[in-house]
Order: C-alpha cells, then sequence, then structure tokens
C-alpha cells in the first residue's frame, strides 16, 4: 500500500485526511496538486496523505481492511479527527469504508465519486428505487449494493460534502447520491470528470470550511 505525503506533513497535526486516488491515478497525481498549502492557508491544520490501495479487485472493496488498519484507526487512537477523501473511483472507495466501518470517520469529502455500474442501480430500480429497495441480500457479494445501501440511509456521521461537474460523464448517477445530502453539502459546477473541475472543488470545500461542520457530529 504506498503512501504519499503531502508537503508539510507532520505526522501529528489534529486533523488528518486521506486522501484515495481514481482510476488510473496515483497517488502521487494527488501529492502534487498543492492542496495541503491551500489547507494550510484556509486555517486548517491537517496532515494530507494519498494511497494507492494496490488491490487486487478493480473496485478496491478488497483493501479497504488494510486501509483502516494503516491509516485511519491510528489516528483516530491518537486522538485526531479523520477525514476520507476520495475522487471518482476513490470515492466510491471512500463511502464503502464509511460503510464497514461505522463510527470511524470524521468526515468524507467526495470529488466526483464514481456511482457504480448499472448492474446494481438497475436492480434496485427494479425494486422500486432506493426508499423501496430492502438492502443488500445475505450473502451478496457485491460491494456496489453496500454502497448504495450507505447512500439509503446517510448516517449523522461522518459528516459529508460532495461535489461535481454538470457535465460529468458520471453525473446522472451522483445526483442520486447527492440527492441523499442537505442541498448546502452539495456543489455542482461547470466542468467535466477531470482535474480542471476538481481543483475548483477543493477550494469550494475549503471556503465553505466544511471539515468544521465534522465538530459534533454535525452534517
Amino acid at each position: 500500500m504506498n503512501a504519499e505525503r503531502f508537503a508539510g506533513w507532520t505526522g501529528d497535526a489534529p486533523w488528518r485526511l486521506v486522501w484515495l486516488p481514481g482510476a488510473a491515478m496515483t497517488a502521487a497525481d494527488v501529492a502534487a496538486q498543492g492542496w495541503a498549502a491551500e489547507a494550510a492557508a484556509a486555517g486548517w491544520p491537517v496532515d494530507m496523505v494519498a494511497i494507492d490501495l494496490q488491490a487486487q479487485r478493480y473496485d478496491g472493496a478488497d483493501a479497504i481492511d488494510e486501509l483502516v488498519i494503516d491509516w485511519l484507526r491510528p489516528a483516530r487512537e491518537a486522538g485526531r479527527r479523520v477525514w476520507l477523501g476520495g475522487l471518482s473511483l476513490g470515492g466510491w472507495q471512500a463511502v464503502l469504508c464509511a460503510r464497514r466501518h461505522p463510527g470511524l470517520l470524521d468526515g468524507l469529502c467526495l470529488l466526483a465519486p464514481y456511482p457504480g455500474d448499472r448492474l446494481a442501480w438497475n436492480a434496485i430500480q427494479r425494486a422500486g428505487g432506493l426508499d423501496a429497495w430492502g438492502g443488500p441480500e445475505a450473502g451478496e457479494s457485491d460491494p456496489a449494493f453496500e454502497v448504495w445501501d450507505w447512500w439509503r440511509h446517510v448516517p449523522q456521521r461522518p459528516a459529508v460534502w460532495m461535489g461535481h461537474g454538470r457535465q460529468d460523464r458520471f453525473a446522472e448517477g451522483m445526483d442520486r447520491m447527492a440527492a441523499r445530502l442537505p442541498p448546502a453539502r452539495v456543489l455542482r459546477i461547470d466542468g467535466g470528470h477531470d482535474w480542471a473541475c476538481w481543483r475548483p472543488l477543493w477550494s469550494a470545500f475549503l471556503a465553505q470550511r466544511a471539515w468544521d461542520t465534522a465538530e459534533g457530529g454535525a452534517r
């Protein structure tokens, strides 16, 4: 599990933000964005690191527990506030982590989170939609159903902030996710599925001081 620490990493900041890259993206790609300097300028005392899960499955579902053991739980046990950030597929993985480890995370920063393939969503639609669907069946092995089950009843904690581009090729699925969140926790801007969109979304997250809403579990 390769880790790329962002500039300014101390290892003991009051907050830790762990980033999960998207498909065809590396941890180094994320760490190179200069986001740590932006966070510091915004007054957020946070250590940031990006992780290559190096999973055997394409969706990374088999590496979630290792991520928790190596990077999330140690920070939590040290008394730090822990946020998990994800871009595209990394956003999907971040939600899966929150679903499998309830109570561990203070917040999720989801930039254009991948909504999964249509097979799981089509099955949910056949059941009458997300509110009518009863959740994964016993023995169901597709993690996509776990992810949608989390979106079905988004918990009060972790705090969730989500942004994506209106012209993103996955926007329809992302809108289904966003509909489960308070409008103030969602930002849509013009843009596609690329860094040109994700950079201003990150800047907006900081400008809104969205991390502060993790206090007391508020969303």
